[in-house]
């Protein structure tokens, strides 16, 4: 949506060009016809970005993505009106969004809110996103990130390339809060104020009240310049550190770690290979701890990953998939193909010996009474599972596994065959049920094994 420019609006944009035009940086990589979104939510920061690209762009490339987060009634379908009026004044297209429902936590606000800006991005063709971050809150998070442990600090970051080729960009970090207020206020340009920014719910809330006692701690100092400049230098450090690790990641699949000796560069390297599925705090510094130790072991990443670590090589393994529940009834013969790659191949079969020998090395195939065992049901493993094999006591399956040394990630994907009422019957390696010993000269014989080529179900 674009109006008829309003000249007050225009006077405004030179205001704020001209007392902080001269301070913004433009990125090199954008190009003449490059389209670039602005996000703002009729806040002054945000207000004040917008104002300050009016006067670098033009209205017809330039874009403002304004998403209402529908928390606070009125006031947000308020803020929604300031914005669209704010773009038909400056000339500039507009596209908005309201939340329909769903969690109102700060994440996951966040969460929609970039999830708008990404698919409208992509919808008009922007690599580019311009956010009002400014040096207040480059302060605000950089002691965020210290109080948590970061290894990056130096955040937010004035130019910020995503995996999907786009770009966030932050052209006023240099500029203060107060500095935004005062040209504002003095020369009477409008903005929307969220009065939920003073609420204590929020971690960066409660930080903006604890900066201001900073000064008077440091007096003679310029405390918020300092904090600046450890800005600017811990970025180029990083970005030094970063390009080393990234050089070590060119595969995928395999992490060689044996030419990096120093713990920065092997934290990153890891940080960055796993970086399409990133690990929890323990499960990284476990896996850190594997590699600077220098000893063997797999380590769970998530559901669908794990690593294997040996020495300072370190593979990672896509787990298969093992979420499946299937029914199938009147199973009597043939062959079922399961979701993990494994088959199943059950036949009627004469059977002249009473029970199939509990001490079988290996039981991938089995004997078992085939009365009333035509409904089966597979499963994968559920936590709590107990079974009782024939001529032994029940067990937990993860006890029955832990004795027959199945490997952990093997666990996962073996089938569990239960019977119609959901007893287990069967789970390959292990003997058969205790309650279906063969009772008769016939038996149902059931086989377990590994196909390269997965098939459709019959």
């Amino acid at each position: 949506m674009m109006g008829r420019v309003d000249y007050v609006w225009q006077e405004f944009v030179q205001i704020v060009d001209r007392e902080i035009g001269a301070r913004l940086s433009i990125p090199p990589a954008i190009f003449p016809n490059d389209r670039l979104c602005i996000a703002c939510s009729g806040g002054i920061d945000s207000v004040c970005l917008v104002l300050a690209l009016a006067a670098k762009f033009p209205g017809d490339r330039l874009a403002i993505l304004h998403y209402n987060h529908n928390t606070r009634g009125q006031e947000t379908d308020d803020d929604a009106r300031f914005v669209t009026h704010l773009a038909g004044a400056l000339g500039v297209e507009i596209f908005t969004e309201k939340r329909s429902g769903g969690p109102v936590s700060e994440g996951a606000l966040r969460e929609a809110r970039y999830t708008f800006f990404s698919r409208k991005m992509a919808e008009i063709g922007s690599k580019f996103l311009f956010l009002a971050h400014h040096a207040d809150d480059v302060i605000e998070t950089m002691l965020m990130r210290l109080a948590r442990g970061s290894s990056e600090i130096a955040a937010p970051k004035y130019c910020q390339p995503s995996r999907d080729g786009t770009h966030r960009v932050r052209p006023l970090i240099p500029i203060f809060k107060q500095e935004i207020i005062d040209i504002f206020t003095k020369n009477h340009i409008p903005w929307r104020e969220d009065f939920s920014n003073r609420s204590e719910d929020y971690l960066r809330n409660r930080i903006r009240k604890i900066t201001p006692l900073l000064g008077p701690i440091f007096r003679e100092r310029d405390w918020k310049a300092g904090f600046l400049l450890a800005h600017r230098y811990l970025t180029e450090d990083a970005s030094c550190l970063n390009q080393m690790a990234e050089n070590l990641c060119s595969n995928p699949k395999k992490l060689d770690l044996q030419t990096a000796t120093h713990p920065a560069i092997i934290r990153r390297a890891i940080q960055c290979w796993l970086n399409d599925s990133p690990p929890t705090r323990p499960c990284f510094e476990q896996i850190f701890k594997a590699v600077s130790q220098n000893y063997p072991t797999k380590i769970s990443v998530n559901p669908k990953i794990f690593v294997e670590i040996k020495g300072k090589i370190l593979h990672k393994i896509t787990k298969v998939s093992n979420f499946f529940e299937i029914n199938f009834k009147y199973w009597q013969w043939g062959t079922l193909y399961l979701p993990t790659g494994h088959k199943l191949t059950r036949t009627i079969t004469p059977f002249p010996e009473q029970n199939f020998p509990s001490n079988a090395p290996n039981f991938t195939t089995i004997y078992i009474n085939g009365e009333n065992n035509t409904k089966i049901f597979i499963r994968t493993r559920l936590p709590g599972d107990q079974y009782r094999p024939i001529n032994a006591p029940t067990k937990s399956l993860k006890k029955l596994f832990s004795e027959k040394k199945i490997p952990a990630h093997q666990r996962q994907t073996l089938p569990v065959l239960c019977d119609q009422n959901g007893s287990i019957i069967w789970v390959p390696h292990l003997p058969p049920a205790n309650a279906l010993k063969v009772q008769k000269n016939y038996a149902l014989r059931i086989t377990f094994s590994s196909t390269e080529v997965k098939k459709s179900m019959p």
